[in-house]
This record gives structure tokens, C-alpha cells and sequence, in this order.
């Protein structure tokens, strides 16, 4: 009997510590505003998740984050092949492309 006791204990234990954080097939929502993906870096949710959400999701939070600061001058860290693997478009990577080309030339 107390063989069964621990096993059941072990077993809810387990079924405690399950991640119940299954992303929706829907928009995540925030505060009770549906979360665009469309906005820019400025306008992120306060919900963690809808933030993980978002960086992964939105094409400009993912380019402007591959802009770094390298050998005293800004780069855009991301191919365009690398670009269009990540579904951000040619026009986009070229705005971000003279982005880029802009900080480094009013440093």
C-alpha cells in the first residue's frame, strides 16, 4: 500500500511540474488588446510570452536585431538569403541595408 501511495505522490508530483504553455492558434493578447505583429521595437506587450512571441515573429524585431557594432562601425549581421529564410522581404532588408549605412555615416 505504501508502495502505491509513493508512486501515485511521484506521479502527481510530475503532472505538477508540466509545462501547461501551449501557444494558441490565435493572437496572443495582452491586457486585453489583440498584440499586432506589425508593431515596431517601441510598442511591445507587457506579457513575457507575447514578448518571446513577438521576437520571433515580427520581421522587423528580427532584423533590427541582428544590427550590431563591429570593428567601430554598425552591420547588419543577416544575408539576404539568410533574409528570405526568415520571410522578411527584399524591401525590408534594403530599408534596414540603408538603415545601417545611415548610422554609420552621421557617427
Amino acid at each position: 500500500m505504501k508502495k502505491i501511495i509513493q508512486t501515485l505522490m511521484f506521479i502527481i508530483l510530475i503532472a505538477s511540474c508540466a509545462d501547461n504553455d501551449i501557444l494558441p492558434d490565435k493572437s496572443f493578447t495582452s491586457n486585453g488588446a489583440a498584440v499586432d505583429s506589425t508593431k515596431t521595437v517601441g510598442e511591445l506587450p507587457n506579457d513575457s510570452l507575447a514578448i518571446k512571441y513577438m521576437m520571433q515573429s515580427n520581421s522587423e524585431l528580427m532584423i533590427s536585431d541582428r544590427i550590431i557594432y563591429k570593428n567601430s562601425a554598425y552591420v547588419l549581421d543577416l544575408s539576404l538569403e539568410e533574409a528570405k529564410q526568415l520571410s522578411i522581404s527584399d524591401d525590408m532588408y534594403q530599408k534596414y541595408v540603408e538603415i545601417v549605412y545611415h548610422m554609420n555615416k552621421e557617427r
